[in-house]
């Protein structure tokens, strides 16, 4: 395929902030660009650097400025296009930039996140000593997920089997969930309960959710934190994280019985090459992971506990695949689920804040439903104009 090619000259705009994104991206094939304006992270991009992708195939505004550092050249893509990419490499490089970037943005939140602890636990190293893997044991099993911790005092008797018989104790007031039943085409079926994986594990895998329910979770400062709750059609993946900070892996819970399809990373890079529409959609899914992350680095920064919610909300609505023309949500978080991600420590103020948002009703089981889709986009819309006029 030809593309365009467009020269920006040194320091001139390349994108500015809140403006609304054409239907394409760039690859940046001269030179370099810089970003500017959101919350002091500054990003360099260089040759081979991706911009703009995110935004584009969202249709989002743009989180920051982008200018040219030198006189700077790009190649342009259509969103359009991407169905029609042939080129592996540049399928490989999108891949790699996306999930570059959601962890580099993760590690910011949970950089932040943590910072706002009196009792600071900030740490590059994987958790290893017996006594942090037990404890983490211990917190999944209060917030009810047995299976994780069993398998957390699995892995950790493996680590330390010289602490077997004392790790034992701990296993044996917990019943681990059935192992799943294979069906056809990589498909499994997992039962409620069940942990795909821990926070000391990895894979290469990607779990694609045909049906159900999946949440995501990890601790830090001795805190259980929702990262993210996943319903059908939704990816999700198990790839140790390229950086060492520990916040960036994951547990993974089944909330429901769900059946969930298992490839590894090479077979759906293989798999987009045959299935073009595959293609935009794996960019979706993980685009907005990382729109997710940028909005929550906002939150924290935010002060007011209502414009926290209404962009915490917002973002769980946009990761929502909802009926057409459809204007009310159930959304998958509860109370306590948003009390963990916007870090506040009294679920009953999220309950009493959420009750001021027009647009926003709690259900007896504490359940989120957004009941008028429109009016609660206008309040985000409105909250985000506020807060980049207050940062301005």
């Amino acid at each position: 395929m030809s593309y365009n090619t467009l020269s920006f000259q040194k320091s001139a705009i390349i994108y500015i902030k809140n403006q609304y994104p054409k239907d394409s991206f760039y690859v940046v094939t001269k030179e370099k660009a810089i970003s500017y304006g959101t919350l002091d992270y500054n990003i360099e991009f260089n040759k081979g650097n991706i911009l703009g992708l995110v935004n584009a195939v969202l249709n989002e505004p743009y989180f920051y400025n982008v200018k040219a550092i030198e006189d700077t050249e790009v190649m342009e893509v259509k969103i359009d296009d991407i169905v029609n990419i042939e080129s592996k490499d540049l399928m490989i490089k999108i891949d790699r930039y996306l999930d570059t970037s959601l962890e580099m943005w993760l590690s910011k939140y949970y950089m932040l996140l943590s910072s706002h602890h009196k009792n600071k636990n900030i740490s590059y190293q994987f958790r290893q000593t017996k006594e942090e893997i037990l404890k983490m044991a211990d917190i999944y099993k209060h917030n009810g997920f047995n299976d994780a911790s069993y398998k957390l005092c699995k892995k950790c008797i493996e680590l330390f089997p010289e602490s077997e018989n004392e790790i034992k104790n701990a296993l044996s007031i917990l019943t681990p969930v059935e192992e799943t039943a294979k069906s056809e085409d990589n498909t499994y079926s997992y039962k409620k309960g069940y942990c795909i994986y821990t926070e000391l594990e990895s894979n290469e895998h990607l779990y694609i959710i045909k049906s159900g329910r999946i949440g995501v979770y990890n601790i830090l400062n001795s805190n259980l934190i929702t990262r993210a709750i996943y319903s059908e059609g939704s990816i999700i993946d198990g790839y140790k994280p390229v950086g060492k900070y520990q916040a960036l892996s994951t547990s993974v819970v089944v909330l429901e019985d769900s059946l969930i399809k298992v490839l590894k990373r090479e077979e759906l890079i293989e798999a987009m090459e045959h299935e073009n529409s595959l293609k935009l959609y794996y960019i979706k899914m993980a685009s907005m992971k990382i729109r997710n992350a940028v909005l929550k680095i906002i939150v924290l920064h935010t002060e007011d506990i209502i414009s926290k919610l209404i962009i915490t909300l917002y973002y769980m609505l946009r990761t929502e695949t909802l009926p057409k023309d459809s204007n009310s949500v159930d959304l998958l978080y509860t109370i306590n689920d948003i009390k963990t991600i916007i870090d506040v420590e009294d679920a009953s103020i999220v309950e009493k804040e959420l009750n001021k948002i027009r647009s926003v009703k709690i259900s007896e089981d504490n359940n989120i439903n957004i009941s008028d889709i429109k009016n609660f986009v206008l309040e985000y819309k409105n909250c985000m104009n506020r807060i980049t006029s207050h940062h301005k």
